[in-house]
């Protein structure tokens, strides 16, 4: 350590930028270590998959962030000063700094109406019918994955559902569960803006999140109310909000699976149909010619994953250049895909989810990334990340409960494309190359003898014959061989 610096004071801290300058005083305390002997320092007790890259030690002593992540922050800390009193200190400063985002969580607009439609909706029967009929009381939770357009569906509904019965009051907010740069909305605060809204004066309205949610119902008792709850980040945050009036209906949108809301009703929100994929291409770019290849809006389509918001990005990009043919764009497109970029946006949206998953989860991802086949078990997946295959289950339901792979058979997940691009991006950038090349040795080992679907062992022989496991891929393909002839 330093002879001439100060041991700092993290009880000082008050923001996150006096947190990170805190952070960096320290750093210069204990003898200016480099990033890699942190980054080292951090990973040497944590498992593979909870790994971190030296980017990501280096963010948390950048100024200007918005958002740190605490375990992380403590793990550095410990780093560079293993004192657990000092630590703890540490810990107590984090949560001081995080009050400041609290503040940012009271700050929120609830409506009296519905927000407007977006034009051009298509698609979508079954979910539609899916929120028919109208029961009293009920509450629909519109789940998926980011960008699938949970908010444009739940808005369309609730017109639907103001155009076909009269209700006494609309009530709507954004719950900011998934928003990239602010914290989700606490639901007192929400609370307070709905009983105003319904007529509550400031000095009537009751202190504490129990007594407002109380009063909530206690003025709803008597009316039909509409509420829309979009973006919710989970249970807790929802059930204050939900009225309990016979004539009411909720909708509540959210990324996450909100299993612990027994009383609202699941519609899950997929990718578009092709059809509907073919549709919104024709009515987003009317009339660009397709080029030399007549396949060129499926193309565009599928490269999209069919989400909506990666289509919306493509059908702007698509606007901006008019002298362009579907195929160009499906060639632009594709080409971009094969090196890992994504729409910014896209990415954006993909990646506050990413950051939101607990650091097992995290890792798991990254390595499911790279697995060379369309399908994996928890089996594949503990292999992969190092993991008993109850720890790697228990994060893949942690994956599947944010809507980041779905299930493609009996204990079988797959992710969805634009989330294996962006969790490729994010292996290359914070996992290590050798990490990398001995998670996937130990997968293709597992795969010799896994009871593996054979387009699944066909695909990893390819892969391993392209990648440097010449041996593995000559068994592989043997095994796949076997595999087809008796599935025969």
């Amino acid at each position: 350590m330093s002879q001439f610096a100060v041991l700092p004071d993290p009880g000082q801290a008050q923001t996150l930028d006096e947190v990170t300058g805190s952070l960096r005083l320290l750093k210069t305390w204990a003898g200016n270590p480099s990033y890699e002997t942190i980054t080292a320092r951090v990973n040497g007790p944590r498992p593979p998959s909870g790994q971190v890259g030296k980017t990501t030690v280096v963010d948390c002593f950048r100024a200007g962030r918005r958002r740190l992540d605490p375990d992380l922050v403590v793990a550095v800390v410990q780093a560079l000063h293993a004192d657990a009193g000092y630590v703890n200190q540490w810990r107590q400063a984090l949560r001081v700094a995080s009050g400041e985002t609290r503040g940012a969580a009271d700050q929120v607009r609830v409506l009296g109406r519905l927000p407007a439609e977006t034009s051009g909706f298509l698609g979508r029967t079954p979910e539609i019918a899916a929120l028919r009929p109208l029961p009293a009381g009920a509450g629909y939770v519109l789940a998926g994955m980011p960008g699938v357009g949970k908010t444009s569906l739940a808005v369309h509904a609730a017109h639907r559902f103001a155009a076909a019965r009269r209700f006494d009051r609309i009530l709507a907010v954004n719950l900011r569960g998934s928003h990239a740069d602010q914290p989700p909305a606490d639901p007192a605060a929400v609370l307070d803006g709905f009983l105003r809204l319904l007529g509550t004066e400031g000095q009537r309205l009751p202190h504490g999140l129990a007594a407002r949610a109380a009063a909530f119902r206690a003025r709803l008792a008597d009316l039909r109310v509409l509420v829309l709850l979009d973006d919710a980040a989970d249970e807790l945050q929802v059930r204050p909000l939900l009225p309990s009036a016979p004539g009411s209906i909720t909708l509540i949108t959210s990324r996450r699976r909100l299993d612990g809301l027994p009383e609202a009703t699941s519609v899950p929100v997929a990718e578009f149909r092709p059809a509907e994929a073919r549709d919104y291409l024709s009515l987003a770019v009317p009339d660009l010619p397709s080029g030399s290849d007549p396949a060129a809006a499926d193309r565009i389509a599928e490269t999209c994953g069919r989400l909506p918001l990666a289509l919306a990005r493509a059908a702007a990009h698509m606007r901006d250049r008019p002298g362009w043919t579907l195929t160009d764009h499906a060639d632009w497109l594709a080409e971009r895909h094969r090196s890992g970029r994504l729409d910014p946006r896209v990415g954006q949206a993909l990646d506050t989810s990413y950051r939101r998953l607990p650091a097992r989860a995290r890792g798991l991802l990254r390595l499911l990334a790279l697995h060379p086949g369309g399908s994996f078990d928890a089996y594949a997946a503990a292999v992969l990340a190092g993991l008993t295959p109850g720890a790697a289950d228990a994060a893949l339901h942690d994956l599947a409960a944010q809507h980041l792979l779905c299930p493609t058979g009996p204990a079988r997940w797959s992710l969805p494309d634009l989330v294996r691009v962006h969790a490729a991006a994010r292996s290359a950038d914070e996992d290590r190359r050798a990490d990398r090349r001995a998670a996937l040795t130990r997968l293709l080992d597992h795969l010799l003898t896994a009871d593996a679907p054979p387009s699944d062992l066909a695909a990893a022989a390819e892969y391993a014959a392209a990648e440097g496991w010449p041996a593995h891929a000559t068994r592989l393909r043997e095994r796949a061989g076997r595999s087809h002839s008796a599935s025969r």
